[in-house]
């Protein structure tokens, strides 16, 4: 392949990376992506077959205002977002640009444009396809900007009798040249996830969305018509995962509690208390809702809520404590939670909440009082309940042995659950009664007519209750230790007060039939989705709270490591001691202890070995003499500098190591004597191929012989 095929191609496979991670974020018809795979497949086709390809100037300059107008009536009458129609904008400089690469400069704003797509994208979505888009753009990257460098320095050096650069076949495309590139782009990567660790995310960005597609919710307004739950009941769609501190007591039916109704008109539920005050944070996003704790009853939920049209929050009853990252809180009389509006992106926040625990002096009073402000609005029947009051009546006396109020709750419950048949298709009534149609006619229906049947039930006997709509637990996910709720979880339910334990959950709908979770495909579905939670946790809304965590923890294993490291060193050095003591110095005690000849012979080896070590000592010490390793390097590089001064040194010319050799010849081989010509012009040499590296030719070698043989039958007298 050649270079600048090599080149080409590299170039548009990163247009067409960018392309498909706009692709991925579905937020694109498929006519647009049909039409930019096209474009980016024909670019291909006229690179790899040769086949030029090139529009009238004035046609792309056309098209250019064309795509420019589009821009400005998009923006303001079609889509009128500036977003989406930037997007388009960009998409067709892409195209444009994938028809008229014709020099560096041309690929080089190719790949500031599809760096563009890949930031678009990144505000179109949060998931976890994004990272896929962003480690195929980045390794395509590294490559792409990898050859722009190989053909701009082979279009530099190019001589004119040379080949041309397109004609150069690609240099160096080896092995270890394939990885040690890739291994750069991953290393890139490696960095990037570093400085995402150190430096922690303070918001989504700033070309954050304000608009996304919320999920339609229904049960969660300040008024709800019965029946509306169970149209969503059949939907799938995850609706927030949540990640508590401890697995949930499935003992105390403890659900996802969202809002709470106290009026009932026959056929809707009403919120007569509506979204409540508006509370500001204490600082870092905590909401203290100022109740009592018991730590025993406490559990943190962590919350990753997908963006719903309710601004309801959702968490266990009853919360106490609330840290997310909005500036204001709605709590209203009836303990709901709820943002100030909808929001438009998934939001997550950490909640504790203290679960309900009913009291044993009211689990066995047979009356209880309640003040005028609690049983008033709680106790509000619809016109024409006489039946029900009825059936109320009834229950109890099919239940003698109920006789407090606890048995009687637990009465009602249990005559809902046993003698009605749970079913989502319920035939619409035709009395304008529903609650009276499940009660007395068709004796089936779903969660909203068990509570619903529930709570008028128990008003009917003066029990102050109310109707709560949230959502059951959801599925457990074992690779994350988390629950995922769906909309299929949602779930109605009701709550009793009681004046010393406060208002306790009842549940009196029959369990649905177990789904079947143990499949191949539900495996793998949870596996995906525990990347899914992983991925929004800790990338999308990584904070510094997680990194004060992560510091944390790791100081903590740190620590935890370093202690059982040094317990286990502790155990091996106490096994090993007491082996040897056992083993090795016990036997030989009771030997010399019980047996003199085995002492004598010890002692014996003992002098011996010892005489002999000390006669290897000697000789070593006498043997060993210090050099310095330059200077037996040196030694071998310049040997007849040496011999010189083993010369000198013979004729009573010893050079000192203060002296460097040019100051030896200066001062100790003063004129007139006559050692000095020779010793001058070997040091010259010397300093030549010492420092200069600069080896002696064959007519200096024979100089040198010639130098120190002169030197040599020099007698003493002639200095």
């Amino acid at each position: 392949m050649t270079l600048d095929r090599a080149f080409q191609i590299a170039s548009r496979l990163l247009a067409l990376v960018g392309l498909l991670s706009l692709i991925l974020t579905n937020e694109f018809s498929y006519l647009f992506g049909f039409t930019a795979i096209a474009a980016v497949a024909a670019s291909f086709f006229f690179v790899l077959t040769g086949i030029p390809f090139r529009f009238d100037r004035r046609i792309w300059t056309g098209l250019n205002l064309a795509a420019l107008l589009f821009l400005v009536v998009d923006t303001f009458f079609f889509s009128q977002s500036l977003l989406r129609a930037s997007t388009y904008f960009v998409v067709f400089l892409t195209i444009n640009k994938l028809f008229n690469l014709r020099t560096p400069q041309d690929h080089s704003q190719l790949y500031l444009i599809s760096f563009l797509q890949l930031l678009a994208a990144s505000t179109y979505t949060i998931d976890v396809t994004f990272i896929i888009s962003f480690i195929l753009y980045l390794l395509t990257a590294t490559w792409a900007l990898l050859l722009h460098h190989l053909t701009t320095e082979a279009a530099r050096e190019a001589a004119p009798a040379s080949a041309r650069p397109s004609e150069r076949t690609l240099p160096g495309l080896t092995w270890p040249f394939f990885f040690s590139t890739n291994g750069i782009a991953f290393l890139a990567l490696g960095c990037t996830l570093f400085l995402f660790i150190l430096i922690p995310r303070v918001g989504l960005g700033f070309f954050h969305r304000s608009q996304s597609n919320l999920i339609r919710m229904s049960g969660f307004s300040e008024e709800v018509d019965l029946g509306a739950i169970g149209a969503v009941k059949r939907d799938s769609t995850i609706v927030m995962r949540v990640q508590p501190s401890r697995p949930l007591p499935e003992a105390e039916g403890v659900y996802w509690r969202g809002m709470v109704f106290d009026s009932y008109d026959g056929r809707s539920w009403r919120n007569s208390f509506g979204f409540g005050r508006l509370i500001s944070s204490e600082g870092t996003g905590v909401f203290n809702l100022g109740y009592r704790q018991h730590p025993e009853r406490t559990i943190t939920q962590e919350v990753i809520l997908e963006p719903l049209d309710t601004a309801v929050l959702f968490s266990a009853p009853f919360a106490i404590q609330i840290n997310g990252r909005f500036n204001a809180l709605r709590v209203n009389a009836m303990d709901a939670l709820s943002l100030p509006s909808a929001p438009a992106t998934r939001t997550d926040y950490i909640v504790t909440s203290m679960l309900p625990l009913l009291t044993r002096p009211d689990a066995e009073a047979r009356t209880l009082s309640y003040s005028l402000s609690v049983a008033r609005p709680y106790l509000q029947m619809p016109e024409g309940s006489d039946r029900i009051a009825r059936l109320a009546r009834e229950i109890l006396e099919q239940s003698p042995s109920a006789v407090t109020v606890g048995q009687k709750i637990g009465a009602i419950e249990k005559y809902l659950k046993t003698n009605y048949r749970y079913t989502l298709d319920v035939k619409p009534t035709s009395s304008g009664m529903p609650i009276e149609d499940f009660l007395f006619g068709q004796k089936a229906g779903f969660c909203e007519h068990y509570a619903t049947a529930m709570t008028l039930l128990l008003r009917s006997l003066g029990i102050p209750a109310r109707f709560v709509t949230g959502f059951l637990p959801g599925e457990w996910n074992e690779f994350g230790k988390y629950y995922t709720v769906r909309q299929s979880n949602a779930h109605a339910w009701v709550e009793v007060w009681f004046p010393e334990s406060g208002w306790i959950p009842f549940d009196p709908t029959p369990p649905a039939p177990p789904e079947n979770t143990t499949t191949v495909l539900g495996f793998l579905a949870r596996s995906m989705d525990s990347f899914q939670w992983r991925w929004n946790r800790y990338v999308i809304y990584y904070s510094i709270r997680d990194q004060i965590s992560l510091a944390k923890e790791v100081k903590d294993d740190t620590m935890k490591l370093r202690f059982e490291f040094t317990g286990l060193i502790s155990q091996i050095f106490i096994v090993v001691q007491g082996v040897f003591f056992s083993m090795i110095v016990l036997p030989l005690t009771n030997a010399v202890l019980h047996h003199p000849v085995i002492t004598l012979t010890i002692g014996l080896l003992i002098c011996i070995v010892s005489f002999s070590m000390a006669r290897r000592l000697k000789r070593f010490a006498k043997s060993f003499s210090f050099r310095w390793p330059g200077r037996t390097r040196r030694a071998r590089t310049v040997p007849f500098y040496f011999q010189m001064l083993d010369l000198l040194r013979a004729k009573g010319f010893s050079k000192p190591d203060t002296l460097t050799p040019q100051e030896f010849i200066q001062k100790i081989l003063a004129p007139p004597s006559p050692l000095r010509p020779a010793a001058a012009e070997l040091t010259g040499l010397y300093y030549r191929v010492r420092f200069a590296d600069v080896p002696l030719s064959d007519r200096e070698q024979q100089r040198v012989v010639e130098l120190l043989q002169s030197m040599k039958s020099a007698t003493p007298s002639m200095t």
